[in-house]
């Protein structure tokens, strides 16, 4: 199955072949050749929409597949996948932002364990043990001095890298040019159990 999300993420429309199916009850299980649906995960909000008319009730990865859960019966062997372009956009924003102050924090300071969440209104950046001297309106103000520039982003196989700057493991969608998230702010941060949480707003 080709994840066309991994390297083309603002895609939201496409077709696709099934390559089997499956029915329970009044729902169908649909395993295609290709998809724009990313996954359950605990990290982004979840996409919605539809295939070929059909609403999308989840879509699960179960060993080399994704396995996409449908209301209704579908019969076709080409069918039409079109996902909720402000959710996809909403989820690139945020997560294109957290890579970047990723890159950033780790270049000028160290690879702390650092991860991401996202809510409906804001998201989270969590820094496990942070550098003493961590300057977090440091890092705001490269994130936006990023996305001002228009930089190009490089994904390959789980890395971003932001030539002549840094690379980072990602395995969340991303957009390849800065410029395409158009605003970035931390609202507020605390310290609590030797972790440092920044709440940031991102579109």
């Amino acid at each position: 199955m080709t994840k066309i999300y991994e390297q083309f993420p603002e895609i939201t429309n496409i077709r696709a072949n099934v390559l089997s199916r499956k029915f329970v009850n009044n729902n169908t299980y649909l395993i295609l050749d290709k998809t724009i649906v990313i996954p359950k995960n605990d990290l982004l909000i979840a996409d919605e929409g539809f295939i070929s008319g059909h609403k999308i009730l989840e879509v699960e990865e179960k060993k080399d597949n994704l396995v996409h859960l449908i209301e209704g019966k579908e019969n076709r062997k080409e069918v039409i996948i079109d996902i909720d372009k402000e959710i996809r956009h909403h989820n690139l924003a945020y997560a294109t932002s957290f890579c970047l102050f990723k890159i950033f924090y780790q270049t000028y300071y160290s690879s702390e364990k650092i991860s991401f969440f996202l809510e409906d209104n804001h998201g989270k950046i969590l820094i496990e043990n942070p550098a003493s001297d961590f300057n977090e309106k440091l890092l705001e103000d490269l994130v936006k001095y990023a996305i001002d520039k228009g930089l190009r982003l490089n994904k390959d196989k789980g890395i971003v890298e932001l030539r002549a700057i840094g690379k980072t493991i990602n395995n969340l969608i991303a957009y390849d040019k800065t410029y395409k998230i158009k605003s970035f702010d931390i609202k507020a941060s605390y310290f609590e159990n030797k972790t440092k949480y920044i709440i940031f707003t991102a579109g």
